[in-house]
């Protein structure tokens, strides 16, 4: 379609040359050779510049040539000035805004030379001027079609670049959404472990003590289902506060050495396990911190209960400044660090992960048959 304005002002020149040769003086026979030419080389520009990228500079000069050429050997003909036009178009779609219209004043200074040959300057002005404000107009007319052209490209080139960011954004927020899912589930698989589990343990021992009491001591068996009721409830309980639906107890509600004494309590209770509590000096600790403390105490009890063979344990809590420790010992069997058990599961893992979570050191210190320390210590500030 650009392309129909040019092909359309050379066939009224050839219209119009024609007319002029029937209806006064023939135009010279070079005209109707050149005439030809300018169409043949005007009609087959677009597929040669296609072939040959550099093709438009030879173009715009060979057809300069020709409408000039024309121009001085029939300068009376002042619609071959027309001719300009289409070339204006062309130079300036061709070599955009400066070069382009620094063109279309060479086509008015080439205009301005058919005096020397003949043209009148009355009627010959008002030809130069308007064929000049023509150009001027047609290579305008260019610049807003390349201008266009450039806009739309971008606006296209911003549509691609909007979507491409679009799709990242739902990957990403497809990303996010799987990790906040992956994250949760791990928590909740902590949580379990941290909490139910061990009374499922117990549960379980309450199970096969009660078992072997039916046999040896029946009299002994109601004590263990009592006991075993009692944890059934509180496994009931632990479930309802993962869920939601009550409150979950929380250490900072009354305190992390109230919290270990209770725990201590519990695992008498639960599991036989005699825990002795100590704590030095008064400080508060952020909320997350008590937590994660008392979690880790949770499951470095519960691996001596599973692991240690032994009934007693020891935990410290230092509250002086400037560094706080929380330590559990135990005297039992112990273990090879370098071996499996050393982050086997979710016990030591995890208590290296609360540890993490709250950027305290860990320490753990355990051998065969010389029990286990287990450390978490505030990092120097």
């Amino acid at each position: 379609m650009r392309y129909l304005a040019t092909y359309l002002i050379y066939v009224a020149v050839l219209a119009r040359a024609a007319g002029w040769s029937q209806d006064s003086l023939p135009l010279p026979a070079p005209i109707w050779i050149l005439l030809p030419i300018f169409g043949l080389i005007l009609f087959s520009e677009p597929a040669m510049t296609r072939r040959f990228p550099l093709y438009p500079r030879l173009y715009t000069l060979i057809q300069s040539g020709l409408v000039i050429a024309m121009l001085y050997i029939a300068p009376r003909q002042d619609i071959l000035s027309m001719l300009f036009i289409p070339l204006s178009f062309q130079a300036v779609q061709f070599f955009r805004d400066r070069i382009g219209f620094a063109c279309i004043g060479l086509f008015s200074v080439a205009m301005m030379g058919m005096f020397l040959f003949g043209l009148e300057w009355e009627s010959g002005l008002t030809m130069v001027l308007a064929s000049s404000g023509a150009n001027l107009l047609m290579g305008s007319f260019a610049h807003l079609m390349a201008r266009t052209e450039q806009r739309r490209q971008e606006n296209q080139r911003l549509l691609a670049d909007l979507q491409r960011a679009y799709r990242q954004l739902k990957d990403s927020s497809a990303q996010a959404e799987a990790l906040a899912a992956a994250e949760e589930r791990h928590h909740l698989v902590r949580e379990l472990h941290d909490s139910l589990t061990q009374t499922l343990f117990s549960m379980n021992l309450a199970v096969q003590a009660a078992q072997l009491s039916v046999a040896e001591a029946p009299n002994v068996a109601g004590e263990h289902l009592t006991r075993l009721q009692s944890l059934t409830r509180n496994a009931a309980g632990e479930v309802q506060a993962l869920t939601g639906q009550i409150p979950r107890h929380h250490p900072a509600q009354e305190g992390l050495w109230a919290a270990l004494n209770r725990l201590a309590e519990e695992r008498l209770a639960q599991d036989d396990l005699q825990v002795t509590v100590e704590v030095t000096g008064r400080r508060n600790l952020p909320e997350p911190v008590q937590a994660n403390l008392y979690r880790i105490a949770q499951e470095a009890l519960n691996n001596v209960i599973r692991h240690a063979g032994v009934r007693q344990a020891r935990v410290r809590l230092r509250l002086e400044s400037p560094r706080a420790s929380l330590e559990v010992f135990d005297a039992g069997c112990g273990f090879d660090l370098q071996g499996p058990e050393r982050l086997n599961g979710f016990g030591l893992a995890g208590i290296a992960e609360r540890a993490r979570e709250i950027a305290w050191e860990l320490e753990i210190r355990s051998y065969p048959g010389q029990g286990t320390h287990i450390r978490v210590e505030e990092k120097a500030p």
